[in-house]
């Protein structure tokens, strides 16, 4: 009697994901390190546009004279941190209840920015910020593997910016720790939004070349 023929294992989209965005695979997922340093580039242009555009643009008309009593307030608290005596005899100096105002404005915006500009990245320009692109990668959907939809960039973008400015470390910790969850190396807002991050240089190696970039 012939053995009877082992059944084929079931395909899944978790299996079928596995073996896309993997190493060696159609579109082998990006590793931690190289994710790490384009968004360190990304972080970098966005702080520094963004202060520009709050300190230089938005402060001057919303709380004209903020900038010069944030000034003063830091100058006093590094007088207060530097005396020890002082530290003793007295509590930092505080800030006007206007101050706090316009920190809270400046803070506000300083999210919206961030949020904007990772939104627009994956939503409207092929799954890449400038970090990205410098460093070759590019988010996809899970669903598609093509570049996110409007709503996963919007989700994605969002995602991404609360983890980094709301309840940090904690947030950006939970986030990085879904790494050990999955092998498609996806962090938490990954996960959240159905996407992953491509290395291109590894479709290049394997002489593949990258999928077209629709929208």
């Amino acid at each position: 009697m012939s053995e009877p023929e082992q059944a084929s294992p079931r395909l899944t989209q978790a299996t079928v994901l596995d073996s896309v965005l993997r190493d060696g695979g159609p579109m082998p997922a990006a590793r931690l390190g190289i994710r790490t340093l384009a968004f360190l580039l990304d972080f970098v242009l966005l702080t520094a546009v963004a202060t520009v555009i709050i300190w230089k643009i938005a402060m001057p008309h919303a709380h004209p004279g903020a900038f010069a009593e944030f000034n003063q307030w830091s100058l006093e608290f590094v007088n207060w941190l530097s005396d020890s005596e002082t530290q003793t005899e007295a509590a930092p100096p505080e800030w006007s209840e206007e101050l706090g105002q316009a920190l809270a404005y400046a803070r506000d915006l300083q999210l919206l920015i961030f949020w904007l500009y990772f939104a627009i990245g994956e939503a409207f320009c092929g799954g890449r910020s400038l970090g990205k692109l410098a460093c070759r990668l590019r988010s996809v959907s899970t669903v598609t593997l093509a570049p996110p939809p409007i709503m996963a960039g919007i989700v994605r973008g969002g995602l991404k910016t609360i983890a980094l400015f709301f309840a940090f470390p904690v947030a950006l910790i939970a986030t990085i720790g879904a790494l050990f969850f999955n092998q498609r190396r996806q962090l938490g807002h990954d996960l959240l939004s159905r996407t992953a991050v491509i290395d291109e240089k590894y479709l290049k190696v394997n002489g593949k070349p990258p999928p077209p970039i629709t929208n």
